[in-house]
């Protein structure tokens, strides 16, 4: 049961109690107009007895006094009026008692009920208050929990602005080094660019090397066969005079020629091809 409710509940108890007091105080207005009624009653009675009291005293002079009969019949008669007027009142004041009386007794009745009703309610009253006191414990216990709580979160902020500022050092450092690669990849893509020329130009000048070898093949092939030929002319001349030449001719030597050499791949750092001859390109024979 929540607060509201109970701030319901205690407006409704108080709302019943107020009406048992005006019924309190009605009914002591009641009690106090009965015993009014009641010494009303009791003075009507009195001059009922008085009025008997003097009806007999008349009654005893009209006995002694038969002959003035007649002048006293109007005194008698006014005296009866005024007997059936009280009694009439009497009767009056006995209904309005009764009324009353039965009033009282229907607000004794309703008085009873709502003390029943308030004993009831001071019941669940009591409950109720037990009921908050245990609240109040729980709530008091679950705010020194809330209190606990908010010192970690507290605690897991202050970790958190930490761990941003280290997140915010290493993203100035991954931007860093992201520019760092950035050039790099810029670097790279330069020396590939440089790397494919040469290579382009490594191809041209294999391709004049393989011409150029097939040439000195050639010219072997030639200076052989010259060889073979002046061997053989020798040999007819020294049959054909018997006499053995000494010639001892040095055979033309073949001069070396470089291999094609293979295409470069694109590394991260690019060779100086040039480095060997200083810097400019190689001749193909010295």
């Amino acid at each position: 049961m929540n607060f509201e409710s109970m701030n319901l509940l205690s407006q409704k108890v108080e709302g019943v109690l107020g009406t048992v007091r005006a019924l309190r105080e009605e009914n002591a207005k009641l009690k106090q107009l009965l015993e009014g009624a009641k010494a009303q009653a009791e003075n009507q009675k009195n001059l009922l007895d008085s009025a008997n009291a003097k009806i007999a005293d008349c009654e005893a002079a009209l006995n002694a006094r038969a002959n003035q009969a007649a002048a006293q019949d109007e005194a008698i008669n006014e005296k009866s009026r005024a007997i059936d007027s009280l009694n009439g009142q009497i009767n009056e004041k006995n209904g309005i008692i009764d009324s009353l009386n039965a009033q009282i007794a229907e607000k004794n009745g309703i008085i009873d009920a709502l003390n029943g009703k308030a004993a009831e309610k001071d019941n669940a009253i009591n409950s109720l208050n037990g009921q908050i006191a245990e609240k109040n414990g729980i709530i008091d216990s679950l705010n020194g929990q809330v209190n606990e709580k908010n010192n970690i979160i507290n605690s897991l902020n202050g970790q958190v602005a930490e761990k941003n500022s280290i997140i915010d050092s290493l993203n100035g450092q991954v931007n860093e080094k992201n520019s760092i690669i950035d050039s790099l990849n810029e670097q790279v893509n330069e020396k590939n660019n440089i790397i494919d020329c040469l290579n382009g130009q490594v191809a041209e000048k294999n391709d004049i090397i393989d011409n150029l070898n097939g040439q000195v093949q050639s010219q072997s092939n030639e200076i052989a066969e010259a060889q073979t030929k002046f061997q053989q002319l020798l040999s007819t001349i020294e049959n054909e005079l018997g006499t053995e030449f000494n010639i001892s001719e040095p055979v033309a030597e073949q001069p070396e020629v470089p291999a094609a050499q293979p295409e470069n791949k694109p590394q991260d750092e690019t060779p100086d091809l040039f480095a060997s001859n200083g810097g400019s390109q190689p001749g193909f024979f010295g």
